[in-house]
C-alpha cells in the first residue's frame, strides 16, 4: 500500500498491527500552487484550518483460514477512490500480471550466504516460515549455511554448520560458492 498509493500528495500512516492509511497532506490550488491541507501550515504565525474534504484511504488486512482478507475504505472526492481501486487491481492480478515486475528468486539446495549485513549486525533465524514466529540462532554474512528443502515463496529453510535449522527471508540470501565469505556474497549478489 505504501509503495503503490502512498505517494505524494498522500502520506502513509500505520494505524495498528494490521491497519494503515494514506492521508492527503497537500493539494494543488486553482492557481497551480501546492498548499498544505493537513492543518500544519502556518501563514504569518497563524495555523491554517484543515481542508474540509481531506482525502484518505484506509486499509485493513486480516489473516483468515481462507487467506488474507483486505478491506479498503476511501473518502469522497477525486483521487482517493481511484487510488483504492488501483491497489485492489494490483492485489487482484497478483504475480501473473504482465505489467507488474515481480522478481522470482529460486534458491536451490546448497551453500548460501546472507546479503551483506549492516555493520556486522546479526540476523536471527525464524523458527517457522512466517514473520510472526519466534526468532532463534543469530547468523552473520560470513556464516556457513546451506539451503535445504521445505521453504516457502517468502522463506528459505536453512541449516547451519552445527545442524541448527531455521528460516531466512528469501531476499536476504544469495547462492554462494562453497566458501561463504563476505566477498562471495557480494559476487553472488552481483549476478542474481
Amino acid at each position: 500500500m505504501e509503495q503503490m498509493i502512498g505517494t505524494p500528495p498522500y502520506r502513509f500512516e500505520v494505524l495498528g498491527d494490521n491497519t494503515a492509511r494514506i492521508v492527503e497532506y497537500q493539494r494543488n490550488s486553482l492557481v497551480g500552487h501546492w498548499r498544505r491541507v493537513d492543518g500544519t501550515a502556518k501563514v504569518l504565525g497563524r495555523t491554517m484550518r484543515s481542508a474540509r474534504n481531506q482525502r484518505w484511504v484506509t486499509c485493513t488486512a486480516t489473516a483468515e483460514d481462507t487467506g488474507t482478507v483486505i478491506e479498503l475504505e476511501a473518502s469522497k472526492g477525486r483521487g482517493a477512490l481511484p487510488r483504492a481501486l488501483q491497489l485492489i487491481g494490483v492485489l487482484s492480478r497478483g504475480v501473473d500480471d504482465p505489467r507488474t515486475i515481480y522478481r522470482a528468486r529460486h534458491i536451490p539446495p546448497g551453500p548460501v550466504t546472507l546479503v551483506a549485513s549492516w555493520a556486522g549486525m546479526p540476523y536471527a533465524l525464524y523458527a517457522a516460515p512466517n514473520r510472526g514466529s519466534a526468532r532463534g540462532a543469530e547468523i552473520f554474512t560470513a556464516t556457513r549455511i546451506d539451503a535445504v528443502g521445505g521453504g516457502t515463496a517468502e522463506f528459505v529453510k536453512v541449516r547451519l554448520s552445527d545442524g541448527t535449522q531455521g528460516y531466512v527471508e528469501r531476499d536476504q540470501v544469495v547462492v554462494a560458492p562453497e566458501t561463504a565469505t563476505r566477498q562471495a556474497g557480494v559476487e553472488a549478489a552481483r549476478y542474481v
